[in-house]
């Protein structure tokens, strides 16, 4: 069974993080206890694969991935993907931890919320508007049916990642303690990989 911490919702900085452990495409189950000493890590709640803002956010990420692991950081990224489907979408798997929180349990105990059915109505014509400007329609289509049709369709459609769920990037220290916390409207625009590698490195101060 998936736990997860009874720490109080909302976190700040100088906290300690909140501890979970969530099982991710990679295989197994990603605990913040495993790098407790030894990885500075950069936490970030997103939108998911059904979202084409966060895909291109995931591509600035992997494109300096190498150099945040050379500085004993690790990028852990959460969605509110169903765990199977997200493994369906990513072949191969992403080189850093994809973990799956498809009820939005944690994003609700690191104080991130659910903006409600309208802000959800605009997001969804939003995202997939801009996916189809920019010749991208067909990909967002295709991550959307394979998270939410299924046999939970309804509940899916509350839990997807099209919805009004907020973003929001934590990044910790080697001792667990919360160093930086930023919470993100869905359709805001979060820091680059690079940004978030030099944003890491001048919190931090844990070497």
């Amino acid at each position: 069974m998936d736990h997860l911490s009874s720490y109080e919702p909302a976190v700040a900085v100088g906290d300690p993080a909140p501890h979970f452990t969530l099982p991710a495409i990679q295989g197994g189950q990603v605990s913040l206890a495993d790098y407790h000493g030894r990885s500075r890590i950069i936490l970030w709640f997103s939108r998911g694969f059904t979202c084409n803002f966060c895909r291109h956010y995931m591509q600035s990420i992997l494109n300096c991935y190498g150099e945040m692991v050379s500085h004993e950081i690790e990028l852990l990224q959460v969605a509110p993907n169903l765990l199977e489907t997200a493994r369906l979408y990513f072949d191969p798997a992403t080189p850093y931890p994809f973990i799956c929180d498809p009820d939005k349990r944690l994003y609700a105990v690191y104080g991130l919320g659910d903006r409600g059915v309208l802000e959800a109505q605009k997001n969804t014509l939003v995202s997939f508007g801009t996916s189809f400007l920019k010749g991208e329609g067909s990909e967002t289509v295709r991550a959307s049916w394979l998270d939410v049709m299924n046999r939970n369709f309804l509940r899916r459609l509350h839990h997807h990642a099209l919805t009004a769920v907020e973003q929001g990037i934590f990044i910790i220290d080697k001792q667990g303690i919360i160093r930086y916390r930023q919470i993100y409207n869905p359709l805001a625009a979060i820091p680059t990989g690079e940004d978030l590698l030099t944003l890491t490195l001048a919190v931090c101060n844990d070497d």
